[in-house]
């Protein structure tokens, strides 16, 4: 009986066509691995460079918040202790800004993070950073992540967004506006993907200011006022942002992707048409496709047709299914962790009649392997998992190469290959 319940409970979680339930909290007593709101925020604020991040907890949140995809981000802890949850910690906080403030004075910008324990016992860390903010003479910027504050880390996204738009009110105006100039907004430069998007879109004669937040400190911050167009990459984790900065700022933004040769010569000339710079763009397409197009068809022939399941967290995988789909995989399975109905309508897009799964779990994930797909691209956590079952897996944030715009993409269908074809399998 119990397990019929569950079924029942996971039943609109899990649907061949249309958009599955998304955006609610995990079913109690499921092994699901959907991370916190805390590691959401750091997901986005970690890579803002020249700034502290102090997190008003015990020492174990800033432990788990200092890796970021593969990356070590210092980050420093009041190591808050029995005594602290008891009397209350706020006066340590205020002495931690402080010290911090004194140790790095050449970092212009400090966040502080409330977590779980924090939270519970009614810290008002916002309290602390107006009291403190005199004393330090540099902008302190509250993020309030408690664990228990969402469904899942894409909650902690929203909620370091509206971080970054509370420094912008507070401490950026309006610049001159720059000519043929962009911010790239949700884009977190996994694997230098971000320098990639910068030079292509230089070649045709677009300069990025700023890049929220692969390549970001505060004085790019400042000078992002000054684009003339905001490039969206990621909806679920700089919406907010966009918006904001159209209307504080009157910075237009359009949606973009530069995963797939499809979504990036889409995006080239969405760009170039707000620029009237079209005549520019179909000459750099040229150019670019000719450099890979010869090793591209040689891994294409490869990859095509090779049944696929991809499950990820949940940012771009309407983006990322269509790079798949054009690399000439048949994706038979698609879900995400913590995606919304923006992500599962544009993955719906590309894959009409694939199955599609919300918050996916350790059992159903086996009962996938058991189709045997040819490969599995997931997230870390499920790597060794399909290893066992003796499916391939890529894993994603990938930790090779970058797989935006057209080298990215050449890069993304080698290492498909290289996963797909790799001896180790003919043994199993």
């Amino acid at each position: 009986m119990a397990i019929k319940a569950f079924l029942e409970q996971r039943q609109g979680h899990i649907v061949q066509s249309g958009i599955p339930q998304c955006s609610r909290p995990t079913i109690p007593g499921v092994m699901s691995q959907r991370a916190c709101t805390y590691y959401g925020a750091r997901w986005v604020l970690a890579p803002v460079r020249n700034s502290t991040h102090i997190v008003h907890a015990p020492a174990d949140c800033a432990y788990y918040g200092q890796n970021v995809r593969k990356k070590n981000y210092l980050i420093l802890s009041t190591d808050m202790n029995e005594k602290d949850v008891i009397f209350g910690a706020h006066e340590k906080l205020e002495r931690c800004i402080e010290e911090a403030a004194k140790i790095f004075p050449e970092h212009s910008l400090i966040f502080v993070y409330s977590t779980c324990t924090s939270s519970q016992i009614g810290e008002d860390i916002k309290w602390v950073v107006e009291r403190v903010k005199e004393k330090v003479q540099k902008p302190v910027i509250s993020v309030e992540v408690p664990g228990f504050g969402g469904f899942s880390q894409s909650d902690g996204h929203q909620i370091a967004q509206r971080a970054i738009i509370s420094y912008l009110s507070e401490y950026c105006k309006k610049e001159s506006t720059r000519p043929f100039s962009v911010n790239i907004i949700g884009e977190y430069n996994v694997a230098g993907e971000t320098e990639v998007i910068k030079k292509l879109l230089k070649k045709i004669g677009i300069e990025v200011i700023c890049s929220y937040t692969g390549d970001c400190d505060a004085d790019l911050m400042k000078k992002s006022t000054s684009a003339a167009l905001n490039l969206l990459v990621c909806k679920s984790s700089g919406l907010l942002l966009a918006q904001f900065m159209r209307e504080k700022y009157s910075i237009p933004f359009v949606d973009v992707s530069f995963y797939g040769l499809s979504n990036t010569i889409n995006s080239l000339k969405k760009i170039s048409k707000f620029f009237g710079i079209e005549h520019k763009v179909e000459m750099v397409i040229s150019e670019e496709y000719e450099k890979i197009k010869d090793k591209l068809e040689k891994y294409k022939k490869k990859i095509f047709g090779k049944k696929a399941v991809i499950l990820l967290g949940g940012s771009r995988i309407g983006f990322m299914a269509g790079a798949f789909k054009e690399a000439g995989l048949e994706i038979y399975v698609c879900g995400s962790q913590f995606g919304c109905n923006i992500d599962y309508e544009a993955a719906r897009f590309e894959l009409p009649s694939a199955l599609f799964i919300d918050d996916f779990n350790c059992a159903e994930i086996e009962e996938i392997l058991l189709i045997k797909p040819d490969v599995f691209i997931g997230g870390t956590r499920e790597w060794y998992l399909a290893h066992k079952f003796g499916v391939p897996f890529l894993v994603l944030p990938q930790e090779t190469k970058p797989y935006a715009c057209f080298e990215g993409f050449l890069n993304m269908c080698e290492d498909l290959c290289k996963e797909i074809h790799a001896p180790v399998w003919r043994l199993i």
